[in-house]
């Protein structure tokens, strides 16, 4: 198995973006993921020169950004209250990432419920497809991560969508949380999968939700797991997170030792 590189979304460690990413630097990941849903990196904080100085940070300390993350809550999309105002958000992150060259943006639709008539799903899809015409003019992927849907739910959204922009951020451990088969996934996705998320849990069932652990403590096997993604011709980054902890920073640290060891 190929050596993937591997990376971390700096949000998760609860630090200031830069110290962030010197933190990251530090412990040796190559890749990562930026949050630019909150805080002095939204979009709409961000000056021309905050802009300029967040690429030319990132190049100095040989970090690619292999995504931005523009997760905006639990629901998604789903909200019709809410809906405007998330598409005009994740527009704008976007065309941050046009600007400063990153290709992917992760995003969450939220619980889609499976009835067409169904007026949350009617409201996500409809969101969906307003963000795939952006994100096709822009040039930039738009990833849903995986989560309470299952990855054959997923597939069919895809598909109603319709647009080449519009692919998949793979998270095992939420799959696992929500009581889906990670590894059976994988196949139903295939090539759609341009983005992971590696993380662990413990899995849950249809009436009680499993939980985020550190990496390589819980039911994921990650070498299966990195394997099947390569078997699928997934070759970007392993992007670790890690939500619920602590000290997220030990357990991003130990992550990468878990993964080094595992690798060799």
């Amino acid at each position: 198995m190929k050596r993937p590189r591997l990376g971390v979304a700096i949000d998760d460690l609860n630090l200031a973006p830069k110290q962030g990413l010197q933190a990251a630097a530090r412990m040796g990941y190559e890749a990562v993921e930026i949050n630019t849903t909150k805080g002095e990196l939204d979009p709409a904080r961000l000056s021309q020169s905050a802009t300029r100085h967040l690429r030319r940070l990132c190049q100095d300390l040989g970090l690619d950004v292999a995504a931005l993350d523009g997760y905006l809550g639990p629901d998604g999309f789903a909200d019709p209250a809410a809906v405007d105002e998330r598409i005009d958000k994740t527009r704008r992150i976007l065309e941050l990432a046009r600007k400063i060259q990153v290709p992917i943006v992760t995003t969450y639709l939220g619980p889609v419920p499976e009835d067409a008539d169904d007026r949350r799903r009617r409201s996500t899809i409809e969101a969906a497809k307003t963000l795939a015409e952006f994100a096709d003019r822009t040039g930039t992927f738009l990833a849903i991560t995986t989560a309470q849907d299952s990855p054959a739910s997923l597939r069919a959204i895809l598909k109603e969508i319709d647009c080449p922009m519009v692919r998949v951020c793979y998270d095992p451990a939420g799959l696992l949380i929500h009581g889906h088969d990670p590894m059976a996934g994988i196949a139903d996705l295939g090539s759609d999968v341009i983005a992971s998320h590696l993380r662990d849990a413990t899995a849950g069932t249809r009436s009680t939700a499993g939980r985020e652990v550190r990496l390589g403590t819980g039911q994921l096997d990650v070498r299966d797991y990195l394997a099947a993604l390569e078997d699928g011709q997934y070759a970007g980054p392993q992007i670790i997170r890690r939500t619920d902890a602590a000290d997220p920073v030990a357990d991003v640290v130990a992550a990468k030792q878990f993964l080094d060891s595992l690798l060799k």
